[in-house]
């Protein structure tokens, strides 16, 4: 892999690109956008080139990423009728199922990426789906791609969904927990921005200390949770106020929604 085009300028695939040019960049680098300001702006940003048509792009391109939003696809599908047969493309169009591109690019070596929205400073989860009958050298490569977004995980596409609802729409639920984790300290005396930091500061080491013991969060609950202590008497206020099923709910209804977006509802 010598050389990566990139279908679409726009957040996505500014921060693919950032995050490729962080950890490989010896690759060559191409956008094109329907937007040629944005592809030049994303290209001067990046070290990159600029394409003058999809088909260009896919033509040059070792490996191509479509980033562009679902609206846009049909549109990009003409573009590329008559692009090489058995061009390997990555898509990070959130909704389209593989099929889709399999069938509208007439090609086999179609993987699908899910990154978040922490994609933007390389530290989402991207969940990746790879079909069977992709390549080896392909789907090599795209783990590769996809460690410039963060940290891969390979799933099948009909997990995707469950990732959504995981991780997709979960970094969300994570914000709101911080926020309301924020606001429960101004309310105790300490301002906002401070308690934002040590929020911040806490969600960072409960993370890391999770990582590197590989203990259950479980378990090191109730180490924290001494008898009589401040700990357990927070933990039953969130257990009072629903916290373990309204996360696990957040899951399903978005798992359950993000369903219904790939069957067109």
């Amino acid at each position: 892999m010598q050389q990566i085009g990139i279908l679409g300028a726009g957040n996505m695939g500014a921060a693919l690109a950032a995050g490729i040019r962080r950890n490989h960049p010896e690759l060559k680098l191409s956008f094109y956008d329907i937007d040629e300001k944005k592809a030049r702006h994303a290209a001067s940003a990046h070290d990159a080139s600029t394409a003058s048509s999809p088909l260009g792009l896919v033509q040059e391109s070792d490996r191509v990423v479509i980033a562009v939003k679902p609206q846009h696809l049909e549109s990009l599908f003409s573009g590329l009728s008559k692009a090489p047969a058995e061009s390997c493309y990555i898509s990070i169009a959130a909704g389209i199922p593989i099929e889709r591109f399999k069938q509208q690019l007439n090609t086999s070596q179609v993987i699908r990426f899910m990154p978040n929205l922490a994609a933007n400073v390389g530290a989402s989860a991207v969940a990746v789906a790879i079909p069977e009958e992709v390549d080896e050298a392909f789907r090599k490569d795209a783990l590769t791609i996809a460690h410039a977004l963060g940290s891969p995980v390979e799933l099948p596409e009909e997990l995707l969904a469950a990732f959504t609802g995981l991780s997709g729409s979960g970094i969300a639920y994570v914000f709101s927990f911080i926020h309301a984790l924020s606001l429960g300290g101004t309310e105790a005396g300490i301002p906002y921005d401070t308690s934002l930091d040590i929020a911040l500061s806490t969600l960072e080491g409960a993370a890391k200390l999770l990582r590197s013991s590989g203990t259950s969060p479980a378990e090191y609950l109730t180490r924290v949770t001494s008898a009589g202590g401040t700990t357990i008497a927070g933990v039953r206020a969130l257990e009072e106020g629903g916290m373990t099923p309204a996360v696990m709910n957040a899951v399903a209804r978005a798992k359950e929604r993000a369903r219904q977006i790939e069957r067109g509802e």
